[in-house]
């Protein structure tokens, strides 16, 4: 994407016109019964959503065009539908929710009636129950209902692959290490994602501080947060030791 100072630059040395790419269109939908959007009072077992307006804040950064499908109630025709038509608007489609194995999740179901899954599940957290595939041959990318999930999912797995659809060199987010100003004594079977901010101690130390409550439904623990730190599988760390550290800043 050019930025302000990319204008800037070739307008300093004479060139009035560039070849680019056109903007990447991505369609949004958000699956579930019990989302209702903000503004509307909710009832018994009801939430916001929270999703779409995060996804599409973070696609705004990108540079690419956001199509909205909306809230998909949970009906199988109703999610074949609204995935049919997201892919006749747009280059490739994100939905969250709906791709568990519950009852209700008809989104894996519709997704194999309209194309294919590649993949399902992956051994992270938050995140395991991410897929992707293509639906009516555009690249369709299913992310979990849960916000933080879907915040990790999209920074890790989704944000590189739209790059690359872009046309960007470079997809990766940088990482680099950071010290540890607490423990990991609980290691999983899945490479963990911890939501950290950078704290400086006494004497100017610079130190990783989790958030108290890693669960994967609170969004008010990304906002605290400067960014994640990269906790592998089967491992534990001691205060004090360096973790790789994933900083929000570029990503929004």
């Amino acid at each position: 994407v050019l930025q302000p100072q990319d204008l800037g630059l070739l307008a300093s040395v004479g060139i009035d016109s560039v070849e680019v790419r056109t903007a990447l269109r991505v369609a949004i939908l958000n699956t579930g019964d019990e989302v209702v959007p903000p503004g509307q009072p909710l009832l018994p077992g009801q939430l916001h959503d929270s999703n779409s307006f995060a996804l599409r804040g973070l696609l705004q950064k990108l540079g690419v065009q956001v199509v909205s499908v909306g809230i998909v109630a949970d009906s199988l025709q109703e999610t074949a539908e609204a995935l049919r038509q997201a892919a006749s608007t747009a280059d490739c489609i994100i939905s969250t929710g709906g791709v568990s194995v519950g009852d209700e999740d008809h989104v894996r179901a519709a997704v194999e009636a309209l194309g294919r899954l590649a993949l399902w599940k992956l051994a992270i957290k938050p995140g395991k129950p991410f897929s992707f595939g293509e639906v009516c041959g555009k690249p369709f990318f299913g992310l979990p209902g849960n916000p933080v999930a879907v915040f990790v999912t999209f920074s890790l797995l989704v944000r590189p692959a739209l790059l690359r659809l872009m046309g960007a060199a470079t997809v990766q987010h940088p990482q680099f290490p950071v010290t540890l100003g607490f423990a990991v004594d609980s290691p999983g079977s899945r490479q963990e994602y911890l939501r950290v901010r950078l704290t400086h101690r006494e004497g100017g130390a610079t130190v990783l501080e989790a958030f108290t409550d890693q669960g994967s439904s609170l969004m008010s623990s990304l906002s605290w947060a400067d960014g994640l730190a990269v906790i592998p599988p089967h491992t534990t760390f001691e205060q004090g030791e360096a973790v790789m550290f994933l900083p929000f800043t570029g990503l929004y």
